[in-house]
């Protein structure tokens, strides 16, 4: 039985999941399995996984399309090891990053459940463009039901036992489904950082099956969210309500969702009234009219 299992959803990737796999294999630390699940294919996914020929490669395929949600869900059950590793198929990890997580977890103990790794987005031709460092540690940080400050699926490793005490992804999700499940996880286990940039994130703003390129999966994954959050809200101070509230915000005005501003925006100056924020709500009608009128929607 190997100690990591690694999980990868894949749908129309044919063109890089290869690389994804290889940025596994590469590992230092090589006790792993790799279960790639292809989520209905149009492309040929299934033959560039069968040109690697290392045994510890299984490969899953869904006969229909159940999203990304559905496709890592599919890996954790037929995952077989204690620790669990997620890898969307056109990120690719550094030599060293299952050795420094699993190490870490194992030295923090059973209170700790997940960690992740910074990580640095690249565009399509490996240029950087941006890095994330945010860093937190322990059970129920106020700052994760804040903003996703942990990040993407592909950063984190976490223990199996954790992942099914909290019954896995929600599949409802069509987008968010990352900052939900490190939510939830939060919520019965202890979350901790290792302070290094060990993921490579591709930035792909032309790739349509990115959810982030789907101004409608944002919106009601958002909406989602927001919903789940809201029963937290109260016991949060205002201001942090307020902050919680404005980011939302700002999502659906890059969604273009004129209707979700106002109600958001509108608990804002609900929660926390001062001329400063109803000049950023002025703002942020602006913004969502013009994102409208000019239909650069999606980030």
């Amino acid at each position: 039985m190997p100690s990591v299992s690694v999980v990868i959803p894949s749908y129309n990737r044919a063109h890089c999941v290869r690389e994804s796999i290889d940025s596994v294999l590469q590992q230092s630390f090589q006790d792993f399995e790799i279960i790639v699940v292809d989520d209905a294919s149009k492309d040929d996914t299934a033959q560039q996984v069968a040109m690697v020929t290392d045994p510890r490669v299984r490969y899953i395929r869904h006969e229909t399309n159940k999203g990304g949600a559905a496709a890592r869900n599919t890996g954790i059950h037929a995952s077989t090891a204690e620790y669990i590793a997620f890898l969307d198929s056109d990120d690719h990890w550094a030599p060293d990053k299952l050795a420094k997580q699993v190490a870490m977890l194992e030295e923090k103990g059973s209170e700790y459940g997940f960690n992740y790794t910074w990580f640095i987005g690249r565009d399509p031709e490996g240029r950087e463009v941006w890095r994330r460092n945010d860093t937190v540690d322990g059970l129920a940080v106020s700052e994760l039901l804040r903003h996703n400050c942990v990040g993407t699926f592909s950063s984190v490793l976490a223990r199996r036992a954790a992942l099914l005490k909290v019954g896995g992804l929600d599949d409802k999700m069509r987008s968010c489904q990352d900052w939900d499940l490190f939510v939830r996880l939060n919520a019965v286990t202890a979350v901790c950082c290792v302070p290094e940039y060990l993921v490579y994130y591709l930035q792909d703003g032309g790739d349509k099956h990115r959810i982030s390129a789907n101004p409608t999966s944002i919106i009601l994954g958002h909406r989602r969210m927001l919903g789940k959050l809201r029963e937290r809200l109260p016991g949060m101070p205002a201001e942090d309500q307020a902050r919680t509230l404005k980011q939302f915000t700002g999502i659906f005005v890059i969604a273009g969702s004129g209707s979700d501003v106002i109600k958001s925006g509108l608990e804002v100056l609900g929660k926390q009234f001062s001329a400063s924020n109803f000049l950023w709500f002025t703002a942020s009608l602006l913004r969502v009219t013009k994102r409208k009128l000019s239909g650069n929607l999606g980030y």
